[in-house]
């Protein structure tokens, strides 16, 4: 056993080492804590504030490193503001159109987009199901975000369930039978369009003018507006109506224009309004009023539908039925009109328009469909059916 004096002799050995752990210990920690002190004290400091938009800007560069090799502007690479300054200018086309010219069919135009300028590729990029679909969904799903109004609809929906869901209910909506029975409208409308270039065609030869000048293009914008409004909110006109004057296509193209920008940076929607650039504020403004007509247009008809034996986009709209046998409800059915409204008239416009500018400019197409025209349509026939032109080559 051992005696009290080696007792005390351990015990005073054993405390001299613990404190000698300690101090050991706390002399290996002052490294760290001295580092952790030196990163406060930077993040509480005027440097951190210049720092932060370095961080804002090189991240998504650093995350994006699979497509770091893909040339671009410069500025592209590190922000999406380059893209959104083209589409504030109204150049988007035109910038991303040199890009390809100067950099080659793959260009970055941001940090998480690459633009692709080869018609191969459709195939491989847009293949259902595939790879390829599901990154092009990942990086545009936030640009849709700047295109919801009422609520989303088959364009701007991010969930590819309830996408099928919404594409299910809407098909029938464009079945041959359906748009057959939407032609009678179509002629109207493409009626009074003649009507109107043949007014201005006499007005011009009266005047001495061999023929008049127009902007087709905002012709085919009136015509195309015209024709998806009757099918979407019953307008009735006569040829002795009187005339109205609406904003509807300036508010179709606001809308559109602003949306677009704002998807090149949607965090940036909330606060647009508050943006000095009346192009923002004008535009949400445009998004509301063309909101504004869908609503109205929805709640005429869900009052009256029961003594409405019209056919045309909105009645197929309330008869879809999703697989659950489900219609849709209000808002739903009010964005989906509000997307047929929008949709429909602005690449209704720009085709009709695309296709007389080549119509007009290729040589010998026009004497050809002329006479093709004159073979097949007997005399006096200004609006063809369907019927009349549906087998000519």
């Amino acid at each position: 056993m051992p005696t009290p004096e080696r007792v005390r002799i351990l015990l005073a050995a054993n405390a001299l080492a613990l404190v000698n752990h300690d101090a050991v210990a706390q002399a290996s920690c002052k490294p760290k804590v001295r580092l952790a002190s030196m990163f406060l004290s930077f993040l509480i400091t005027p440097y951190s504030l210049l720092f932060l938009p370095v961080l804002f800007y090189l991240l998504p560069y650093l995350r994006s490193h699979a497509i770091r090799d893909i040339p671009g502007p410069r500025v592209a690479a590190f922000s999406n503001l380059w893209l959104l300054y083209q589409c504030r200018r109204g150049r988007r086309f035109k910038a991303v159109d040199d890009a390809h010219k100067k950099y080659g069919k793959l260009v970055r135009i941001q940090p998480n987009h690459v633009s692709i300028a080869d018609p191969d590729a459709i195939p491989v990029i847009y293949s259902h199901g595939g790879a390829c679909m599901l990154i092009v969904v990942s990086f545009f799903s936030e640009y849709y975000d700047a295109f919801v109004s009422i609520h989303r609809g088959l364009f701007n929906t991010r969930d590819r369930a309830e996408h099928s869901r919404k594409r299910k209910t809407v098909s029938h909506t464009f079945s041959a039978k359906s748009v057959s029975q939407f032609e009678q409208y179509i002629t109207y409308n493409l009626q009074e369009l003649v009507k109107q270039w043949d007014r201005l065609s006499d007005n011009a030869i009266k005047s001495g003018q061999e023929y008049a000048e127009i902007d087709s293009l905002h012709w085919f914008n009136y015509l195309a507006f015209d024709i998806i409004g009757d099918l979407i909110a019953e307008v009735k006109k006569t040829p002795t109506s009187p005339s109205t004057y609406a904003r509807a296509v300036e508010v179709l193209n606001r809308r559109g224009e602003v949306s677009s920008t704002l998807g090149c940076l949607p965090s940036l929607k909330p606060y647009a309004a508050y943006l000095p650039d009346r192009f923002f504020r004008d535009g949400l403004q445009a998004v509301e009023d063309l909101a504004g007509i869908a609503v109205a247009r929805v709640n005429e008809r869900l009052a009256s539908s029961a003594s409405s034996e019209r056919v045309d986009l909105l009645a197929r709209l309330m008869e879809g039925k999703d697989e659950n046998g489900e219609k849709l409800g209000r808002d739903e059915l009010t964005a989906e009109a509000l997307t047929q409204l929008i949709a429909g008239s602005d690449t209704t416009s720009n085709t009709s328009c695309a296709l007389l500018y080549w119509v007009l400019r290729t040589p010998h197409v026009l004497p050809k469909l002329q006479r093709e025209l004159d073979e097949a349509l007997p005399q006096g026939c200004v609006v063809p059916d369907f019927e009349s032109v549906r087998d000519l080559p």
